[in-house]
């Protein structure tokens, strides 16, 4: 391992970690209805000047994304790009957030919606021997609703049972009016595929695979939250993919270190969005002295809040607090690189919310409605060192201006989500808000799910059932997410404030890192990333 390396591997080495930054279910979405497959776009690309790559060079990254295990059906949403080397998935995403073919080539809904019908690659194999074919799809949906600690579940929900048809047809039965979000949640660790000999052998998924997977890389090496190792597999169905001999990955949490990593060449890769480090990489950019790939957050900073606890069950205190934070001096903690929002979707997407936003920056109305209340206390939670920091110190303040004792939480950066998840604060200042590529799945993880931001379902539960049948048009179901929207911005469960900025830093031999699916949630898919030769 090159010098850096082994010094970074020793600082990460020292820190404790138990848990995930970005949190939500289904695929790293944005605003694109599920596609139908059929004519679809490649799923990898053309290959990039292959005869100019370096096949033989191992690619050296840096992340700050934490992963506790490689097994997909535990699989934590910031961890996902681990796995993703290792394992297929029945459907990808490309940069644009398009669902694409992967190992399913197509897929349609019935007309009624009562099922899902896809169409598989023939000519997949996995690592170890293992056909893949519709039973190892049947195998692994099964399994995924089932295991224990299953963190595709939701995703898996709407499917009520799986009906092979023959080797490349499978039939994913659904729930009366559900599934509609399927396409987009199977191209995130819901989808991956794992040898159905493997599972069956009990195989040590979670920390030692081998060769369970039919991905482009096997895994060599792997030490939780701080590393992984992965080679280059004896063959692979797609020659686009797969273009260097193997991937060392540093989880990293340090932005700084990482683009230094890059500045020295001992790191290949990585992706920053502080603001000062995408200062930084802007100057390093336009020197020539590295190349730099820019990418604008989909994920939505913001504050999350729990309407069921403490002072935050008055709606008055929350509409307080909405009214007391203002976006422009959150962007401007970046340099203005965190473009102000008031939808949980970008505005040119139809799942966007309509209307003004209810609680525009007013100080004054913030003071009179806590007044109104006899004052309220409020603890600010956030992932201490992120880029959500600043913006919760920021936001103490305005909170205190408007007379709410507002108290700071700093968290480890892993324990923040599962613990407001948990219940155990009642606010967070996030920038994990993940707008999916389906809104079913938004509104199923963050509002009804795993967030349960919504602390009145029957607010919302009716026009979600009704969203989420395949069988209506995309103008229908986004009548109905506007209204949900439009309820989730009222009772202030969520207050969106900006979209962040990424940028991917690499070395000038690095091809490929305008074509990085899951980049704008922070994450990242590195099935068409290379290297030059010298």
């Amino acid at each position: 391992m090159r010098e850096l390396a082994r010094t970074l591997h020793r600082r990460v080495a020292m820190i404790a970690v138990a848990a995930v930054i970005l949190a939500g279910c289904g695929a790293a979405d944005s605003g694109s209805e599920p596609s139908a497959g059929g004519a679809q776009p490649s799923a990898t690309g053309a290959p990039v000047g292959d005869g100019d790559l370096d096949t033989t060079s191992v690619l050296h990254m840096t992340s700050s994304a934490p992963v506790l295990n490689l097994d997909p059906a535990v699989q934590a949403p910031g961890g996902y790009p681990y796995p993703a080397l290792i394992f297929d998935r029945l459907m990808f995403l490309d940069v644009n957030d398009a669902v694409i073919p992967g190992l399913a080539t197509k897929w349609n809904f019935a007309a009624d919606g009562s099922y899902l019908e896809l169409t598989l690659r023939d000519d997949v194999t996995f690592h170890d021997g293992t056909p893949f074919d519709a039973d190892a799809v049947k195998v692994n949906i099964e399994r995924g609703q089932t295991i224990e600690g299953s963190t595709v579940k939701v995703d898996l929900a709407p499917i009520q049972s799986v009906k092979v048809v023959d080797k490349t047809t499978v039939r994913l039965m659904l729930k009366k009016g559900e599934g509609v979000a399927l396409p987009s949640s199977l191209a995130t660790a819901a989808g991956m595929m794992v040898s159905p000999t493997a599972i069956a052998d009990g195989v040590d998924l979670k920390n030692n695979p081998g060769t369970a997977g039919s991905g482009p890389y096997v895994a060599t090496e792997f030490v939780p939250n701080e590393k992984l190792v992965v080679k280059r597999a004896d063959s692979y169905w797609d020659p686009a993919v797969g273009r260097v001999a193997g991937i060392e990955l540093l989880r990293v949490p340090d932005a700084a270190t990482r683009l230094k990593g890059v500045q020295t060449g001992d790191t290949d890769l990585t992706f920053v969005s502080s603001a000062n480090e995408l200062t930084q990489a802007k100057q390093l950019a336009d020197s020539g002295a590295l190349q730099v790939q820019g990418y604008q957050f989909r994920n939505v900073l913001g504050v999350m809040l729990r309407g069921d606890q403490g002072d935050l069950a008055k709606p008055e205190v929350r509409q307080a607090i909405a009214h007391s934070i203002d976006p422009q001096a959150i962007s401007a903690l970046f340099s203005g690189m965190c473009t102000p929002t008031r939808s949980p979707y970008p505005t040119d997407s139809p799942w966007a919310a309509s209307g003004a936003y209810p609680y525009e920056y007013d100080l004054e109305k913030a003071k009179q409605l806590i007044q109104s209340v006899g004052g309220a206390t409020v603890p600010i939670a956030f992932g201490s060192g992120t880029n959500t920091e600043q913006p919760a110190n920021v936001i103490q303040s305005a909170l205190s201006g408007a007379g709410i004792k507002a108290n700071l939480t700093p968290l480890p950066n892993s324990e923040v989500e599962p613990r407001f998840i948990a219940g155990d604060f009642p606010l967070e200042v996030t920038n994990t808000f993940n707008p999916r590529i389906d809104p079913a799945s938004t509104v199923d993880n963050y509002l009804l799910g795993t967030y349960r931001l919504a602390v009145d379902p029957s607010l919302v539960d009716k026009a979600a059932a009704a969203a989420a049948d395949p069988t209506r048009t995309t103008d229908q179901r986004a009548a109905d997410y506007q209204g949900i929207w439009t309820t989730m911005l009222e009772q202030a469960w969520f207050i969106p404030l900006c979209n962040l900025s990424v940028d991917a830093v690499a070395g000038k031999n690095v091809v490929g890192i305008d074509n990085v699916p899951w980049a704008n949630v922070g994450l990242w898919d590195l099935r068409n990333v290379a290297l030059k030769k010298n």
